[in-house]
């Protein structure tokens, strides 16, 4: 009977995976790259050296950790360089993911509640949007849970002999990828510090072996992320501005969950569980605690960074604080006695959650820029010929990288020059424009206007072609 129910559990655990795979696969290429995608794409070129990988970064003053890139750039020189497969390494990241947080959530309460966990982040739409997002968030996410699966490892009083040397051999690597993943990491750091502090005074806990990993985690980590470490610390100016009053009472969780209503149902719901288990919670030994730490320091640390230096607080540098709140909410909901209000909360978050989700995913809307689109509806007109306006240099080679890479410009024989250096039998150029890029002003160049004469004009989000006639 226990292994029939085993089995079942078994059975339950790889559907809601799998519906979590489905979603973060389906319209995976909805969307094409917006510039901070474009430019780990241009500096994760297989096609280049190391060396020139890390003049990339420089060139851009890329604030990315070097690790994505680094994952990146070998994937690619394996499946092949283009945009399309770039997007399989957060896609990994984000499959990966589910059942490890499930491992976590099992760790925390050795009960069933484990399935509601994988089912929250199987559906979670911002999970799911990042899993379709060439850059390194999905792997943060991945990484900071398994370092947290062997946080609770070695905490753990029931480690012996060899079992201590390999948990502890695995907690420093995993620690030193999730805080090389993104700086940001170093809060989880700095919460298991100071839970292990806290319940070293309050409950006598003595994890020696944690304590003893922080110099070997630190040590390897600096030597292997100085430069990045000092260029992030010398910035006194960023593009973030302070949190407005909004943010007190949302904490991100409409971002987090698809919108102000869902953020309310999961913010609500999620302080409602911490104030009726307060007590278990904080004033006995327990697994929630940890989780508590890290949920409380993601806002406090970077708030107080911004109120010290500048501001750095947004929604996905901490998209590690979703490992927490899914995981106490779902461990948290089984604690409670009374039937009818478990089940009452269950429906109060899944149902909204999927009716989120379906219209999310069934009326999903771009939010960048349409580039294969564009080259779709450029590919009727009779001219083939491309150029771009950028404000310079390096963002013409990352911008034209990219278009030259996908199949649209591959499969129609498009052809694209520099702005500054056309052919002289050129008599008809279609000028592409990233609007950002140049603050939404694609008019050209004074000396241009001379001998451009604007034929024909296509818009797509964010893009703006003009086709002109050049007159010599």
């Amino acid at each position: 009977m226990i292994i029939a129910n085993r089995k079942n559990i078994l059975l339950v655990s790889i559907f809601i995976i799998l519906i979590g795979i489905f979603l973060r696969f389906y319209q995976l290429n909805f969307e094409n790259y917006w510039l901070d995608e474009l430019i780990d794409f241009w500096v994760a070129d297989p096609n280049i050296s190391f060396n020139v990988t890390f003049l990339r970064r420089e060139l851009t003053d890329d604030q990315t950790p070097y690790l994505f890139q680094l994952l990146l750039k070998i994937y690619l020189n394996i499946f092949g360089y283009d945009p399309e497969i770039g997007r399989h390494v957060p896609l990994i990241s984000g499959v990966l993911a589910i059942p490890l947080v499930g491992i976590l959530s099992y760790q925390v309460a050795k009960n069933y509640s484990f399935l509601l966990t994988i089912l929250l982040v199987s559906i979670n739409i911002y999970l799911i949007k990042y899993s379709q997002e060439t850059r390194t968030y999905t792997l943060v996410f991945l990484l900071s849970t398994i370092n947290l699966i062997f946080y609770y490892k070695i905490i753990s009083p029931d480690l012996i002999r060899f079992k201590r040397i390999y948990v502890f051999f695995l907690f420093v690597i995993f620690s030193v990828l999730s805080l090389s993943s993104h700086p940001f990491v170093i809060i989880i750091f700095f919460s298991q510090i100071a839970y292990s502090v806290y319940t070293f005074f309050v409950f006598r806990n003595k994890n020696f072996l944690f304590l003893l990993s922080i110099p070997f985690i630190l040590i390897i980590y600096l030597i292997l992320n100085y430069n990045y470490l000092i260029s992030q610390l010398t910035y006194n100016e960023y593009f973030l501005a302070h949190e407005n009053w909004k943010f007190y009472y949302n904490y991100y969780f409409s971002r987090f969950f698809g919108s102000k209503i869902m953020g309310l149902i999961y913010l609500s719901t999620l302080i409602f569980l911490i104030i009726r288990f307060r007590k278990r919670i904080l004033f006995t030994s327990n697994n929630y605690l940890p989780l508590i730490f890290v949920l409380f320091f993601s806002y406090l640390i970077p708030l107080l960074y911004g109120l010290i230096k500048i501001p750095v607080l947004t929604d996905r540098y901490i998209i590690f604080v979703l490992i927490p709140i899914l995981i106490l909410i779902s461990v948290l909901i089984f604690e409670i006695d009374n039937r009818k209000l478990k089940i009452s909360l269950l429906l109060f978050i899944l149902i909204p959650t999927f009716i989120n989700n379906y219209i999310e995913i069934k009326f999903r809307k771009n939010t960048k820029p349409e580039f294969t689109k564009l080259l779709n509806n450029l590919e009727e007109h009779e001219t083939k010929n491309l150029t771009l306006y950028t404000p310079n240099k390096i963002y013409t080679e990352i911008v034209k990288n990219y278009i030259i890479s996908v199949k649209e410009f591959k499969n129609n024989d498009f052809r694209i020059f520099s702005i500054n250096n056309l052919p002289s039998d050129i008599k008809m150029i279609w000028t592409l424009c990233y609007e950002p890029l140049v603050n939404y002003n694609c008019n050209l160049s004074e000396d241009k206007k001379k001998n451009w004469v604007l034929k024909n004009n296509k818009e797509m989000y964010l893009l703006n072609a003009g086709l002109y006639e050049i007159i010599n």
